[in-house]
């Protein structure tokens, strides 16, 4: 097993992994560090690869046409680049090291690799992923909702839910 073990068991994305599975996982992935300050992932690049920040902080970062927003604080155990690791679209934001960073990363064709030979592990980790972004979606969404409730605009109210109705609309739920 890898020293940094007892911190992989925590990781959300991790969850339900027994050591054997841990273990054929730990077998593909690649440890890398990061200097404060430096890109850990770009916005507008392709890695398709996922993050999980074992050691130190970094920053989400979006950058728009006058200003950086930054997007959030990653701690310990944060997984980042889930969006582009399975749909292979550019990132949508940057990921900085606010200090110095241990991260450990699955490259998308070592993940196929363990589809292949361990289905189980990659199928525990794909619902692990899914559970993190359906935990960010309803996050963005309660988020989302307090702005528009704040704004009494009754425009606004209404595009805000236009919106909504728009980014629905087309789905088979």
């Amino acid at each position: 097993m890898h020293e940094f073990t007892p911190q992989l068991r925590k990781c959300p994305i991790l969850q339900g992994l027994e050591d054997p599975e841990l273990q054929s996982l730990l077998d593909i992935v690649k440890f890398e560090d990061f200097e404060q300050g430096s890109e850990i992932l770009t916005e507008g690049l392709r890695y398709q690869s996922l993050w999980v920040l074992l050691q130190g902080e970094s920053t989400v970062v979006k950058r728009g046409m006058h200003q950086e927003s930054r997007l959030a604080n990653l701690t310990p155990g944060s997984v980042f680049g889930e969006m582009s690791f399975f749909d292979s679209s550019p990132h949508s934001a940057s990921v900085i090291a606010k200090t110095p960073c241990h991260t450990m990363r699955i490259m998308h064709k070592d993940y196929e690799t363990l589809r292949s030979t361990c289905p189980e592990t990659a199928y525990k980790i794909s619902l692990n992923v899914i559970q993190i972004l359906s935990d960010r979606l309803r996050r963005m969404d309660q988020w989302t909702c307090e702005l528009v409730e704040q704004d009494c605009n009754q425009d606004r109210h209404k595009e805000w839910h236009d919106f909504r109705a728009k980014l629905y609309t087309g789905l088979d739920l």
